[in-house]
Order: C-alpha cells, then structure tokens, then sequence
C-alpha cells in the first residue's frame, strides 16, 4: 500500500506553483468568490474542501480503512530510521489529508480509484506550496512528531544488531525470528547478576526516582505520556524483568562489571518490550477518540502494557484485613480442616512477616526463628506449616520467556519464596500483598467447599457495607419490582447532590486477557463491567422515569429511593484489578463502541461461540438503555456514560477511608471526574486529583 501511495505522490504535480503565491491568481484558479475580500485562509479552506470531495466514499465505493492510510506515516518513520529511506515529501502530504478530512467517516476511497487520490495529492501539494509553514517537518525534527514510531523502529534497530529479522507487514513492523536469541541472551545476564540483586536494584531505583507512595504503600508504575509527547522515552518494563527476575533467587559474586551488565540487561529488556510490543503511549490523546476498527487493539495493548511494564500490588495491612473479613464466615473447624491451622494462626505469620520486611522495600529474607519470636504463642510446627503454605515448592516463572507469555506466570499465587527449610524470601511487600489472598483462595477453591463463590460475594457486600458504616456514611440496598421487572442494587450511597449506584462483580481479568489474547479481553470486561453498567443502568432509567424506587433489603426492610434530579453515577466494583481497564476515558472508549458494532469471534469452540451470543444480548440491552437515556436527558448524546465508572475494591477503600459522611464520600468519589492525565492509574489520578483540591482550598 505504502509504494502505491508513494508512486501516486511522485507522479503527481501541484497545480499552483507557476503562481508564485499570487493570491489574485490562485483566486482565480481555484473559481474563488473574490467580490469581498482576497484572504490566505479562503484559499487553504477551499483546497481542504476539495480534498474531501475527492476523497469522499459512497455505498458502491471500494473503500479502505482511515486507520490504514495513518499508519504509511508509521512506516515511512519506520523506512527512515530502519532503511534511511527519505519520508519528507510523503509525510507532508499524509498530514494534509489526514487533517483536512479529520472529521468526515471513517474511510477513503481504495487506491484503486486513481483519479480520486491524484486530484487529492494534488490539492495537497498546493496547500503545502501556499502555506509551507504548518506542516513544516525535517529529518531531525520527525522524532518530535512521530515520538512513538520512532522510538519504536530505533528498539527495533536493536534488536536487528541483535540478530533480529523483521519485516513490515500492513506497516506494521514483524519481527519474523531472533527474539528467542534475545530472550535468552537476558534470561543469561540476569542469571549471571543475580535475579535478587536485580530486583533490589530496580525497586532502589524507583524509590529513588521517588515512584514508591508511602501514603498508598505501591510503586507508582503508570504510564508517562504528557499532551505533546515531545520529552517521552521508552519506559523500563519493571513488570517482565521483576517476573523474570524470580527465576533466580539469589545474589551473584560482585564484579567491576556488574553495573554494565545491569545497564546492559536493562538496555537490552527495554528494546525488546519496545521494539517487538510497542504498547507504549506517549502521547495522553491515543487514549481517546478510539474507532471500532481500533478498540480491539487498543484493549490488547492496555493489557499487555499492564502485564509488561507494571506488577500487581496492594497494601499489606489491608490485604490482611480483607483476608480476615472475606473469610469469617468459615468456621474454625472448617478452616483447620482445610488448611491445617486456623484463621487467626495465618493472619498471625503474615502479620509477622509484613512486620519483618516493614522497614524497606524490594526482596526481604524472612527467617522462620525470626517469625517465631512474633508468635510465641502459636505452636513452632504450626508456624513452619504455615510458612511453607504461602512458599512457593518450586521454581517460579520457569516457562516465561516472551514478556507477553503471562500465562506462564505462577509467580502471583504465593506470596513467599521457600529458599531453605526455615529460610524464605519476600521478593516486595507491595508486589506480595495480593498473593496472600490468592493462596487462601485457591486452596479453598481446590478443596470444593460448597457455594465458595456465593459465599466470598456476599461476604465482599458486607465488608464493604461495614466500611461504610464505619466512617458514617449511610447506605442501602436490596431488591425492587417496577412493572413487573425484577431488579436489584448492591449498594446505594446518596447525598444531597448525588445517587452512587455500586454493583459488585467477582470476575476476574485472566491471565489469558494479561497476556494479550483478544477474545479473553472482550469475555472478561463483558462479564464485569458490562454487566454492572447494565444493571445500574435499569435502575437509572427507572428514576428518571418514574422518580422513585422502593428498595427492599433481606430484612424486608423499605427504603424509597427518590431520584429529587440529582446526578447519578454508575460504579462497576471488582474484587480484584483490572489495571488500565478501570480508567474512565479506557472503558467510555469500549461502551461508546458497544452502542455501534458488535464483537464476533473466529473461534470453533462452542463455549466461546455460546459466550459471544450472550454478549450480543447484552449489548442490544446496552444499546436499548442508550436510546432511552437519550429520549430521557438531551445532553446524554455529548457526554455518554460520563458517568459510568469501573473501580476494584482497594481503590474504593482509599476513598472510603479519607471519607467523614456521604456528602465528603461523594466529593471524593468525584474529584476525579473531569482530571485525566493519561497515567491510567487510579492511584495517581486520585492523588494529582486531591492535590489540587487541597490547592484549591487554601
């Protein structure tokens, strides 16, 4: 596609350059209207209306794809840096019609139509011969314009010095074989420095670049993109080499080369991520103004940018207490019976082992003596028990190898490393946290207690009714019937101004979505935030219509919820994280699609086939909720689901816990309403977000 363009571009003329910029003749040329007045922009409107018009589809054209002209400018940045091939003159037209026809469908005629695309290239070298200056590009400046292209094609350089060969496919850059070599040349260099010494380094260097937050105890692993992307540089993907690092628990012999290998290794994992991924933003605009033929990949690149660049983490305290909480309802006797100890004996070690690593981050060596010491009264076999049960038996992360096979991870399902018989290790407090709940989890799974999975959901709605309580924000819930229509609500929160609608949902994202797959993506997102956006929607709909709902709890208990005009948000709460799913402008880009095409699947199998047609039910209710909300509020059609949100309970507690009542609940949940700074992470978005408030007051 891309040598058809350019042969189009070298073998067609402009049409005023024997004018010399005359005005009065370039009027005259172009059968302007020149009774009132002769003005530069007169001319470069008209010549933009006339690439439209040359470019413009109708039903019978052959078209193709917007998405797929915008990418030549991809592979002529591609071409420069690879090949040196000169992309200037291309560029420049590309950027003519790509601004002048912004706005107007999602298609272009096919090259086939050679007359269309002559007269449009033409009209564009006359713009740029008439106002030379707007698209004014150089060599050395193409970086700043195309930062993430080029970044990408110079990781891609590498990897070519590597061994690497690639090919540009539909201009999109294939690495056809050499990764495993470079794989493999990484896997040796952290071995050979040590996987220990390797994550205490990069945990040292983010609390040096002051990414860790004592205030929400995470390391603040976001995405760095700004509005102009000019200053952005490939980010290090802390995710696959803290994986990889597991693989190799220990410490090497100190050498004078240690710090090039670490730089080396670091060198190396950053051109590979780049270079074979490119999931990396720089610019905060690539999250929004998706199209349906780019939402899919854009799903599958905000998973694997999670998966590759950021770690699961959680605060150690609070993994503990939602441990403690999730799990009252099983007995002592069952607990024992299933685990071999009891609930309190567990949380008892794991308190003991945050307390032990509690005083810096990265990797910590936890001695059972030492544990022993902080529970004298828990039986010394029971302690060694327990301390195995979270430790890994075996060798972690074996089978990773690419840093998009997250599916290989094991790592996650226990929080310890066992390195000796009374010796473990703790790779990070942050990093092990949410392992302590996932021990817990599968064991009980694995022991098919009956109703696991009911019985942790309604043990969820009630920790997180008991917060509420706590910080004095009062809330309700229960079940309704509205003409005949059964519904419910998980938790209602109301203030003066505002309706808080929480629907609790215990999907999970996969490992097989982390890892990139499409299909598992759309599957795991229909299933929880779809799902909740829909039942929050019927309520919704229900009062505006009707202007009052009579809630009934499991008590028989009446609560009219009366709609007074206020602001209704929509909350989609998950036990476990979605990573950048759970950003607003992520998941408005996915339902804004939803209300226009449907998802299909490829697939033979009949579970995923029988998944999809229900996702298709889904979203004709989606659609039908859409249409109504429309009839309903006039100004719905500009801002759309501006108030659906997508939350995992961890973050919901941070708003909670700085909460006094529910009118300060509501003004917390809102501060981040109307601030996005592309980080895609709530952490950082709620805490610029407070920051400015604060601000604000004084």
């Amino acid at each position: 596609m891309l040598q058809a363009f350019k042969k189009l571009v070298d073998t067609t003329n402009p049409t005023i350059e024997q004018f010399d910029k005359n005005i009065v003749k370039i009027y005259k040329h172009l059968n302007i209207d020149s009774s009132t007045s002769f003005t530069s922009q007169k001319i470069n409107d008209t010549l933009y209306a006339q690439i439209r018009s040359a470019l413009e589809t109708t039903p019978n054209n052959e078209t193709i794809p917007k998405v797929n002209v915008r990418k030549l400018a991809d592979e002529l940045v591609y071409r420069f840096v690879l090949f040196d091939e000169d992309p200037i003159p291309y560029v420049k037209v590309l950027r003519v019609i790509q601004d002048s026809c912004r706005t107007d469908g999602t298609a272009f005629p096919s090259q086939k139509d050679k007359n269309r695309w002559t007269q449009a290239i033409s009209n564009a070298k006359d713009f740029l011969i008439f106002s030379p200056s707007i698209f004014a590009i150089t060599s050395t400046s193409i970086r700043s314009d195309y930062s993430k292209t080029y970044e990408v094609a110079i990781s891609v350089k590498i990897l070519m010095s590597k061994g690497c060969e690639i090919d540009i496919v539909n201009s999109d850059i294939v690495i056809k074989s050499g990764l495993e070599k470079v794989v493999g040349k990484i896997s040796e260099d952290i071995k050979e420095y040590g996987g220990l010494a390797l994550a205490k380094s990069l945990f040292s260097h983010l609390v040096k670049l002051s990414k860790y937050s004592p205030v929400y105890e995470r390391y603040m692993l976001s995405r760095e993109v700004n509005f102009m992307s000019t200053s952005q540089k490939p980010q290090i993907p802390y995710g696959y080499l803290l994986n990889m690092a597991v693989r190799y628990p220990f410490e090497a012999v100190c050498t004078k080369n240690d710090q090039k290998r670490l730089d080396d290794i670091i060198e190396l994992s950053v051109a590979l991520c780049n270079g074979a991924y490119g999931v990396q933003e720089y610019n905060a605009w690539a999250f929004h103004f998706q199209t349906p033929e780019s939402i899919i990949k854009f799903c599958t690149n905000i998973a694997l940018w999670d998966s590759i660049y950021s770690i699961p983490q959680g605060r150690p305290g609070l993994a503990l207490e939602v441990n403690k909480e999730l799990y009252d309802w099983l007995g002592n006797a069952d607990f024992k019976d299933i685990f071999g100890f009891t609930l309190d004996e567990l949380l008892a070690v794991s308190t003991a082992i945050f307390e032990i690593a509690d005083d810096g981050n990265g990797p910590v060596t936890i001695y059972y003596s030492e544990v022993k010491k902080k529970v004298k009264n828990i039986d010394k076999e029971i302690v060694l028990r327990i301390l195995k049960f979270l430790s890994h038996k075996k060798d972690v992360n074996q089978n990773l190898k690419l840093p998009s096979d997250y599916t290989d991870i094991d790592f996650f399902l226990l929080p310890l490393l066992k390195l000796g018989e009374t010796k473990f290790l703790l790779m990070d407090k942050s990093w092990c946290a949410p392992a302590f709940y996932e021990v817990m989890a599968t064991k009980i799974r694995d022991s098919k207690y009956p109703d696991f999975d009911k019985k942790i959901g309604k043990a969820l709605e009630m920790l997180v009714n008991r917060r509420f309580g706590n910080k004095g924000i009062t809330y309700h819930y229960g079940v309704y019937r509205v003409d005949g229509k059964d519904g419910e609500c998980d938790i209602v929160i109301e203030s003066d101004k505002s309706i808080i609608l929480i629907e609790l949902k215990k999907k999970v994202l996969t490992r097989k979505s982390k890892s990139g797959l499409d299909v598992n993506i759309i599957l795991d997102l229909a299933g929880s935030l779809l799902d909740a956006q829909c039942q929050s929607g019927r309520t919704e709909i229900i009062l505006r219509e009707k202007g009052e709902i009579d809630l009934i709890d499991e008590n028989g208990d009446v609560h009219k919820l009366e709609y007074k005009k206020r602001k209704i948000e929509r909350v989609a709460l998950t036990q476990l994280d979605f990573g950048g799913f759970q950003d607003r402008a992520i998941i408005n880009q996915f339902l804004r699609v939803l209300t226009t095409h449907s998802f299909k699947t490829y697939s033979s199998d009949e579970a995923i086939i029988k998944k999809f047609n229900k996702l298709e039910e889904k979203r004709q209710l989606w659609l039908e909720q859409y249409d109504k909300l429309v009839t309903l509020d006039s100004g719905f059609t500009h801002f759309p689901f501006f108030n659906c949100w997508f939350l995992n309970l961890p973050q919901l507690l941070e708003v909670i816990e700085l909460s006094t009542n529910n009118d300060t609940f509501c003004k917390l949940f809102l501060n981040t309403k109307h601030v996005h700074t592309g980080s895609l992470d709530f952490y950082q978005e709620f805490q610029n977000a407070l920051r400015l408030r604060t601000a604000k007051l004084a």
